[in-house]
């Protein structure tokens, strides 16, 4: 499926649309002749590609058509008109516009009004052809807005248009359902996944995919379908195929290096077997479609529509690295495009050739062709907003540029890409969702090569030609002799894309200016790890002293494997000897304990080696007492507390902090005199969409200690314990709120959520609404006690730091479920250091870990335990995110 469609036109155009838009339907009388005229136009102007003139003269056509009392043809232009806009990334305006064609007054595209205009047709048994359409572009409209479930709804009613347009609202509905997949599949969790592949489930690992699949093969067969249809159909189903089979091939390669390392020879087999079969079923229906394709696709005729199958085509065969053919396609497109003046299409036919020749090592071809394709779109920016596709061949250039050894030019290349996503990323928080990019695949690799890049800088020449950075203040943007802020910088910004990405919402408001730790605390130290293909870099900041920057010639390989290792060690349920299951079975069973952390020890220490070893001689003289770790990829699933240095973990030598960006943190100091704390939580047992959740015994102790250290605090268990109660108490304002309940944080934030008492549940969104109440306090602190983050997920803690991002508060939250008892002993801790008014969050959380640690020293859960350090596994679960003093 074509991923890369315009997001935005610039403001002019945006602008100078929106006027003539208002004005259209002020001209003078048309005749029904210039109206079809009209039409004839507008449809001539889409299939060569000149979109803006098209949208244009469909608004013509529509106000022709209006003038003369033509209902119909009005709407079916405004219906053509909203497919334009949404071919270029205007979807608010098209929104707006297809809302028009259904009369709705006063038309904005809001909630309201689209459940309006659905209820509205829910009870028709049939619509017209023309509503089916215009249902239709507003589903995929709505589906590009983030906005699935109204989308789904729309799809739906469209089915009820006569068949002759089935064909086409089949593609449309396959689309949706392959996001809806997508979504699906990425909630399964290491375990589940685990299971699929063990039990050698194929029909299990393409179950999210059953109805996109099924919606694809109806429309590829449609007797209605228009030829481009059909062929579209099949290549979207062709590029979800390659899309599936290569999300398994990595995740059975991460199982099966696990099984290895632990000579699980039987799991070994069964994911061989189970990675055949997938193989074996993808690669046939892949052999069939590709047949298809290349049969229709030569038989297409000339347009717009066309050249794009050629180009979904050739990002089909590049992946399948069947590339014999792929010059050919994209060489023909290339004509076709330059035929009809297609600048979009040239510019993709360019930019992909540019990538093929890069492939084949022949670079200067490679390099020529991506510069052709950015003079293409240069040369767009008067006509529409050219940026989605300018940053693709920007980082393309850094990359062909990177690998001739020419890093200045390089690093202008990737900072022009780099300031092209930032200014996307500014209209993102204007405009609300418009754009969703391929954050793992292209987004992520661009910020980390620019880094790369900017840390390796040993010349003024190559720093100055990052000089352009879209800096977070104009202070650091012209301060481009320091290599390693402007790297920081970048490293600062992928963490707020990643957020933004997480959420699908550009959620995160940043300060005006660049945030360092001078701005707020002295004693602390931040600590950016970066894991490159080549190295791991460590950039260390400090309070009043410049920027250090530490490496170590380790690859990304050696370093994975290690974190997988620590994975499998602590969390992996499919390893008898992971902690999670010996510490889960009763009667403990003490060799297995000490066993397992004989083995998890020398992880920690060699992350401790590599993360802090080399700089830490360096803090003493600066009596620094907190790290703050600003994490990205795995590392986020590691409890840095833990870290070991073959005598002391490093929670015995500081507090430890998580960040997910000094940018989103708030500088302003909060008083905590006069505490008191809003404690609320669940003691029972309960099952949440098919899960069962434990009772959590200690809960109304948990509840009662803290009322007893402060006495003004409110607490509301079981049945007191909902989403109305929880609300109405919010708003009296309470520094601190605790929750004491189950709560899960994957990598979907639709399904991050804590269970209330009443059995129901509320997510990030409900969550954060609450926690403001109606005179804009914030709790300065939320204690998740309960919660589990899903491990064996990188991105799951975003749903946990998405917590301290919405909400503006510091978050204390687990990373794995403990057992209630050692969570009920650690809780009352931290709540008594707490009252001392002058000591850090963090201090006072790393006082009760530390209390815990000692406990455990004291009585062991075995007397063979009684020489070996405290397992992590009791204590290192529970991390500070946000503002830690």
């Amino acid at each position: 499926m074509f991923s890369h469609k315009l997001s935005l036109i610039r403001g002019l155009l945006l602008f100078l649309l929106t006027i003539y838009f208002v004005i259209s339907w002020h001209l003078p009388g048309y005749s029904q002749t210039d109206a079809l005229v009209l039409a004839n136009q507008a449809q001539r102007l889409y299939r060569s590609g000149e979109l803006t003139q098209a949208a244009v003269t469909w608004g013509d056509t529509a106000a022709a058509f209006a003038v003369q009392g033509d209902l119909l043809g009005r709407s079916q232009s405004l219906i053509n008109q909203s497919q334009v806009l949404q071919d270029l990334g205007l979807y608010p305006q098209a929104c707006v516009t297809v809302l028009k064609a259904f009369e709705i007054d006063n038309p904005e595209c809001s909630s309201e009004q689209l459940q309006k205009l659905i209820q509205a047709l829910k009870g028709k048994t049939r619509i017209t052809t023309t509503e089916g359409i215009g249902l239709r572009g507003l589903g995929s409209i709505l589906q590009r807005r983030g906005m699935f479930k109204p989308a789904l709804e729309v799809i739906n009613l469209s089915m009820l248009a006569p068949p002759k347009e089935l064909g086409a609202t089949l593609l449309t509905l396959g689309n949706m359902q392959k996001l809806a997949g997508d979504k699906t599949r990425d909630r399964l969790d290491y375990d589940k996944i685990t299971e699929i592949i063990a039990r050698k489930e194929p029909p299990s690992a393409l179950k999210p995919y059953d109805l996109a699949f099924k919606a694809y093969k109806d429309a590829a067969v449609n007797r209605y379908a228009l030829e481009i249809t059909k062929i579209q159909s099949q290549l979207n189903h062709l590029a979800l195929l390659i899309e599936i089979k290569a999300w398994w091939q990595q995740e059975i390669e991460r199982r099966i290096k696990s099984w290895q390392r632990f000579e699980q020879m039987g799991k070994i087999k069964a994911a061989e077997s189970f990675a055949t079969a997938l193989t074996a079923e993808l690669d046939h229906d892949e052999n069939q479609l590709i047949a298809a394709i290349n049969i229709k696709l030569r038989q297409l005729p000339l347009s717009h529509q066309g050249i794009f199958a050629q180009i979904n085509y050739a990002q089909s065969l590049i992946k399948l690295q069947q590339t014999s053919q792929v010059k050919s396609i994209l060489q023909e497109a290339l004509l076709q495009a330059r035929e009809l003046d297609d600048k979009l299409g040239e510019s993709y036919t360019l930019g992909y050739l540019g990538q093929c020749y890069g492939e084949e090592g022949l670079l200067p071809e490679a390099i020529a062709l991506t510069n052709q394709a950015l003079m293409v779109t240069a040369g767009q920016t008067s006509k529409s907003d050219a940026r989605e596709i300018s940053y693709l061949w920007q980082s393309q250039l850094g990359q062909l540029l990177e690998q001739q050894g020419k890093i200045k030019e390089a690093i202008a290349a990737y900072t022009l890409a780099f300031n092209t996503l930032q200014s996307l990323r500014t209209d993102l928080n204007v405009n609300h969702q418009v754009v969703q990019f391929n954050f793992r695949q292209e987004v992520k690799p661009l910020y980390l090569r620019l880094a790369s890049l900017l840390l390796r800088a040993d010349n003024a020449e190559e720093l100055a030609a990052a000089k352009s950075l879209h800096a977070l203040s104009t202070r650091i943007a012209t301060n481009t002799d320091n290599n390693l802020e402007l790297a920081r910088q970048v490293l600062e910004s992928l963490q707020l894309a990643e957020l933004d990405n997480f959420f699908q919402d550009p959620c995160s408001q940043t300060a005006d200016v660049a945030v360092t730790i001078d701005a707020l605390d002295s004693q602390a130290a931040v600590i950016y790890p970066i894991v490159l293909e080549d190295r791991l870099e460590v950039i260390l900041s400090i309070a009043g002293q410049p920027l250090r920057r530490f490496t170590t010639a380790v690859p990304a390989t050696k370093v994975n494997e290690t974190l997988d290792t620590l994975y499998d060690s602590l969390y992996n349920r499919s390893l008898n000897n992971s902690a999670v299951n010996i510490l889960s079975t009763t009667p403990l069973n003490p060799r297995e304990l000490r066993e397992n952390t004989q083995m998890l020890l020398p992880k920690l220490e060699q992350l401790y080696d590599w993360l802090i070893k080399p700089w830490e001689t360096e803090l003493a003289p600066k009596q620094i007492d907190t790290l703050v770790f600003v994490l990205n990829g795995r590392l986020q699933n590691v409890p840095m507390a833990a870290l070991y240095d073959g005598q002391q973990y490093l929670l015995e030598k500081y507090a430890v902090a998580l960040a997910p960006s000094l940018q989103l943190l708030d500088t302003e100091p909060t008083s905590r005199s006069q505490m008191k704390v809003l404690a609320a939580g669940l003691s029972q047992q309960v099952e949440i969409k098919g899960e069962i959740f434990p009772a959590l015994f200690n809960v109304p102790q948990e509840l009662n200690q803290i009322q007893t250290i402060f006495p003004q605090s409110r607490q509301l268990l079981n049945q007191e314990f909902t989403a109305g109660n929880l609300k109405q108490q919010l708003q009296r304002g309470y520094p601190i709120v605790h929750l004491a309940t189950h709560g899960v944080f994957s990598s979907d934030p639709e399904e991050t959520f804590i269970v209330m008492g009443d059995r129901n549940i509320i997510n990030l969104d409900s969550l954060n609404n609450m926690l403001t109440n109606s005179q804009g306090n914030k709790p300065e602190l939320i204690v998740l006690s309960a919660c589990d983050t899903a491990t064996g997920d990188e991105r799951a803690v975003l749903g946990l730091a998405g917590v301290a991002v919405r909400s503006g508060s510091s978050t204390v939250a687990s990373l794995w479920s403990v057992e209630d008892n050692f969570t009920t002993k650690l809780m009352s801790q931290f709540y008594r250091q707490l009252e001392n008014p002058d000591l850090k969050k963090v201090t006072a959380l790393r006082s009760a870990q530390l209390s815990l640690m000692d406990s455990l020293r004291s009585n062991p859960p075995a007397p063979q335990l009684q020489e070996m350090p405290p397992h992590p596994y009791y204590w290192a679960s529970y991390v500070m995110v946000g503002n830690w003093q």
